[in-house]
């Protein structure tokens, strides 16, 4: 059965042709995943222009101007790279492509703000100019940019109203304090007064006991009117005491809470968010990594198909079972070298971190071989037809094999392709292995499907052998 490799070995231009195309899996993974290696990580770069036509107003007295504030944050802000222009040089960048977006704040900006707590109060408005047709990805990530913009100026504004709204509390706790103490007051003078009141009627009810009875009729009367004042003073006194204990009870209540500067701040911001990952994914790239390994070996297989002579049987190839392992030791080593020219790419120069190496380099090998045999069969069995099937077959499994995208988001057809796309198992047992977890589909599962596939697809090879070996002998007895 060896007799194959030394023939593709005596063939110089043949074995030249499969060493190149070993590192084809190598070159596409290294175009693809060094170009999205860390995009989101290099947001510093992306031109993002800024236009400031906010115009200062006044809020109780107070100049603000949020416009430059945000400005001023911003040019302490490294995610991106902030552009402060006019707003004719902002468009014509997004249109040119120098800006991926422009973030204008309207020049009502800061006047809006002051209203909000007015009773016409007046939404703030972001004006955003984007070009998804120069670049949408770029687009993409550039919303990030107005995400920032978005969240300076809500927390600006948290602060502003915040520490205005504690001003207010502290000048009514004020209030109620000088009110409290007035009415304490009041009610110390009320009972001074109804003492006197209760002096003056003493002395009335002792002069008309004394007086001639006309004089004393007319006391009488003063001296139920001061009964009646003195009443009112009582009630007076009595009011004023209560007033003063609720005033004094509402100050202690609004003592008890801290109204300050760091207390707007944080209101402004309240929530902190304790992130927790059950992997650890450094970049864009390395999330792509199983994904664009999966494809490049399926890409590398395809292109050995377009070389290797599959439908060819040399004089040594005497019967079925020589034919059929001569040409499984050619695919099996060009399978096993392509996987382990990949493997040393993928640890030793992007050098992705891997959870689980002997499953990663066991999953590479069975992918390679299995992407290899499938072609091999396809092409053994239709020639150059096999080879456009297994392009279609590549592409069907693009969309089904959840690599890019969650398979929730794609329409009806590739989710119903899904479960039968073996790129799918390839995937998840590449996931599990690189990034190290369990997911729905347990890596011993996706590796013992990928296996039998593989196992089926050599059978099926013999298969094809063995029908063209019967075709060859019946053809050969027809023209002796």
């Amino acid at each position: 059965m060896i007799h194959e490799l030394k023939t593709v070995f005596s063939k110089k231009m043949l074995i030249i042709s499969l060493i190149a195309v070993m590192f084809l899996p190598v070159i596409y993974s290294a175009s693809f995943l060094t170009s999205m290696w860390d995009p989101y990580g290099k947001t510093e770069d992306l031109p993002i222009a800024v236009v400031n036509e906010d115009q200062e107003v006044e809020l109780e007295g107070e100049s603000i101007h949020i416009g430059e504030e945000i400005v001023a944050e911003l040019k302490g802000n490294d995610d991106f790279e902030w552009h402060f222009v006019g707003s004719d040089e902002a468009h014509a960048g997004v249109v040119k492509g120098d800006y991926y977006a422009s973030i204008t704040l309207p020049e009502d900006f800061s006047s809006n703000a002051s209203s909000l707590l007015t009773d016409e109060p007046k939404e703030m408005a972001l004006d955003v100019e984007t070009n998804p047709g120069y670049s949408y990805s770029g687009k993409s990530i550039a919303d990030q940019s107005i995400l920032a913009v978005e969240t300076a100026v809500a927390s600006e504004v948290r602060e502003l109203y915040t520490e205005k709204v504690f001003e207010t509390v502290n000048d009514m706790n004020d209030g109620y304090k000088e009110a409290s103490s007035g009415a304490g007051e009041l009610a110390d003078g009320a009972e001074q007064l109804a003492e006197s009141a209760g002096q003056l009627g003493d002395g009335m009810e002792a002069l008309a006991a004394q007086a001639p009875s006309p004089l004393a009729a007319e006391l009488e009367k003063l001296i139920e009117g001061n009964k009646q004042i003195s009443q009112g003073i009582d009630e007076l006194g009595s009011g004023s005491a209560s007033l003063s204990d609720e005033l004094s009870a509402a100050s202690e209540e609004i003592s008890a809470y801290a109204f300050e500067t760091a207390n707007a701040k944080l209101i402004s911001e309240p929530v902190e968010v304790n992130k927790e990952t059950v992997t650890e994914v450094e970049n864009y790239g390395q999330s792509f990594a199983p994904y664009i390994i999966a494809l490049s070996l399926f890409v590398g297989a395809i292109a050995f198909s377009t070389i290797y002579p599959f439908r060819t049987r040399d004089r040594e190839s005497t019967t079925l079972l020589i034919w059929w392992g001569s040409k499984l030791s050619v695919i099996l080593a060009q399978g096993t070298f392509q996987a382990a020219l990949l493997a040393v790419f993928i640890l030793k120069v992007l050098d992705i971190p891997v959870e689980n190496l002997g499953s990663f380099l066991l999953i590479l090998f069975v992918i390679s071989n299995t992407w290899m045999f499938i072609l091999s069969v396809l092409v053994a069995a239709f020639d150059k037809v096999g080879n456009f099937l297994g392009i279609l077959l590549l592409v069907l499994q693009l969309g089904a094999s959840e690599g890019t995208f969650p398979i929730q988001l794609t329409n009806g057809f590739f989710q119903a392709v899904h479960p039968y796309s073996p790129m799918t198992y390839a995937i998840k047992a590449l996931r599990e292995s690189i990034f190290g977890f369990e997911g729905n589909v347990p890596f011993e599962q996706a590796l013992w499907i990928l296996v039998a596939i593989l196992l089926a697809m050599i059978l099926l090879l013999g298969a094809v052998y063995y029908f063209r070996f019967q075709k060859e002998r019946k053809t050969a007895s027809e023209l002796a």
